[in-house]
Order: C-alpha cells, then sequence, then structure tokens
C-alpha cells in the first residue's frame, strides 16, 4: 500500500559516478521534470539493497540516500545515512535523518538498530518527500530487513522550504546521488525501483517503474 503520509555527507557521487568533495565546485547533468503536468505534493521512491556480506566488526558497508524537490543541492533536500549516523558524534548502526539548505545542516534525527551482519540479505524500503507549500517533510516507511528487522514507523523529518510543489523532482538526481560510502565490495545492488507521483489529495498521478542504479 502506498503511503501519502511522509527523511550528506562529506562525499557525494556527481552525476557521472566519481566522488566529489562538497566543498568542490561539480557540474551535475541535466535532469528531467517530474512526467506530469499537474501540481505534484508528494513522491514516494521504492529502494532495494542487496548485501552480500557485511562486516560488523568494521560496519561495513555504510551507505547514504539523497531526495530533493529539485536536481540540485542548493535548497532544501534530505539525506539518509544507513548502518552509520555521523551527528553530533559518529555512531556505529543504526539509521540518521539529515536535513540540509544547500551545505547547511538545519536538523538530524537518529534511529537506533543494530549493526548489519546477516550475510546476502535484502533491504527494502520507501522514501518520500511531501509539500503542503509550507512544509517540506521527508519519511522513511515500509522498512524490512533481516537484521533490523521491520523499521520505518517513526522516521520523519521537516522543516519549513515554502516549497509550492514537486514537479521540479527528478528520479536520476536520487540515483545518481545514492552511494555506498565505504564497504562497496560488500554490496551487490543498490538500486531505486520505483517511484509514484502523487496530486493533491492522494491522487496517484503517474508511476514510473523504470528501475535506477546507483553508481557505488
Amino acid at each position: 500500500m502506498s503511503t501519502y503520509s511522509m527523511t550528506r555527507t562529506r562525499w557525494r557521487l556527481s552525476g557521472a559516478g566519481v566522488l566529489l568533495a562538497l566543498s568542490a565546485v561539480s557540474l551535475w547533468p541535466s535532469y528531467a521534470s517530474a512526467p506530469v503536468s499537474d501540481p505534484v505534493v508528494a513522491v514516494e521512491e521504492d529502494w532495494e539493497l542487496v548485501v552480500n556480506d557485511p562486516n560488523d566488526n568494521v560496519i561495513s558497508p555504510q551507505f547514504q540516500t539523497i531526495m530533493s524537490p529539485t536536481p540540485d543541492a542548493s535548497g532544501y533536500y534530505a539525506q539518509t545515512l544507513w548502518n552509520y549516523r555521523e551527528t553530533p558524534d559518529f555512531q556505529p548502526g543504526g539509521v540518521q535523518l539529515q536535513s540540509y539548505l544547500g551545505e547547511s545542516l538545519v536538523r538530524t534525527r537518529s534511529v537506533e538498530h543494530r549493526i548489519l551482519s546477516t550475510s546476502a540479505e535484502t533491504i527494502t524500503w520507501t522514501q518520500a518527500l511531501q509539500t503542503d507549500g509550507e512544509t517540506l517533510t521527508f519519511s522513511v516507511v515500509n522498512g524490512q530487513s533481516t537484521t533490523w528487522g521491520d523499521f520505518g514507523k517513526d522516521m520523519t523529518i521537516s522543516y519549513t522550504a515554502k516549497v509550492q510543489t514537486l514537479n521540479d523532482y527528478d528520479p536520476e538526481y536520487s540515483a545518481s546521488n545514492a552511494c555506498v560510502t565505504y564497504g562497496s565490495n560488500r554490496v551487490q545492488s543498490l538500486t531505486l525501483k520505483e517511484v509514484r507521483y502523487f496530486g493533491a489529495g492522494g491522487v496517484l498521478l503517474a508511476v514510473d517503474s523504470t528501475p535506477h542504479s546507483a553508481s557505488y
């Protein structure tokens, strides 16, 4: 079932799949807008990470996903850190939601979980972005993992962004900025499986079932 209620690190992938320091100037590829003309007020992304052989002794793998209302990092956007938390101090395991305005960290929210430790497990989750014209809200919901069990029941972060619609959202931006930050040899795949676009009142406007693979 879809959910209509609605989550940077020091390195990020460029559109060419090259890790760049955030302080450096990078050139982003061109992105398309949402595949509908109606006002989009919510977007859901279904993600899948397939782990081959994690190592809990060195907290590996660690990965991140990003979701933004626009195909750039100059405005508000959300980042999720997986299998580690970095603010205010590094903590192994768990998940940390972060909201940014450009280079500035606005707020964080951490969820404690065990360190990933199950070989050949598949982790699935939905991350969602929603706007009411005033508040931009990011959530992680419907998560399933062998190590973590069911997760995403209270993983939400919001900020006042005054974003009217999400029609400038593009899934390729999410996919090109998702990456395994540590232990890529322990990951088989990181894939954006499906994207759903919603209008006012939760009306489903479009579904993109084309897989978007993250480079790592």
